[in-house]
């Protein structure tokens, strides 16, 4: 094994545990409070800012050569999946007031823009966007993350 397959194996790891304690709070928060709206919405906007926090990393590693293009992809691939699996969820929340609705619709439209620039930074990956654009990527992806727990507190907060 080369010090590239040592890294690689190493990056992994480290994405796995970072999955692992995102997937732990967000299954402890969603449980705190998923009975109303609000709390399905926390539960979703947690799920999505794990996606765009992991995908970040995973850009991260990938940027700094710690795990191959393969391993950033599947990692991409997952994320991609998880801010579908929250985006799904939040669209199928039945509103009873406009400002429901309005909340609704901004998580929405947050997670969309997570899971946009999860597909930007696969696009990264397969060498349909240059390298030069990975930090501002990845910074994006931070920033995403950051938002929607913002959001995520709010909402848990009621």
């Amino acid at each position: 094994m080369d010090d590239r397959d040592g890294a690689s194996t190493r990056g992994v790891a480290r994405v796995a545990r970072g999955l692992s304690i995102v997937a732990l709070a967000v299954a402890l928060t969603g449980c705190a409070n998923a009975t109303d709206l609000d709390g399905r919405l926390a539960a979703a906007a947690w799920q999505a800012a794990s996606a765009a926090s992991s995908a970040a990393l995973g850009l991260e590693l990938y940027l700094d050569g710690s795990v191959t293009a393969t391993v950033a992809d599947v990692t991409f691939i997952d994320m991609t999946r998880e801010a579908g699996a929250a985006q799904e969820s939040v669209t199928a929340q039945a509103v009873a007031t406009t400002a429901e609705a309005a909340r609704r619709d901004r998580l929405r439209t947050d997670i969309g823009g997570a899971t946009d620039d999860i597909l930007r930074a696969r696009a990264l990956v397969a060498g349909a966007v240059p390298a030069a654009e990975g930090p501002t990527i990845a910074a994006a992806l931070q920033d995403r993350a950051e938002g929607l727990t913002a959001t995520a507190d709010r909402l848990d907060a009621g």
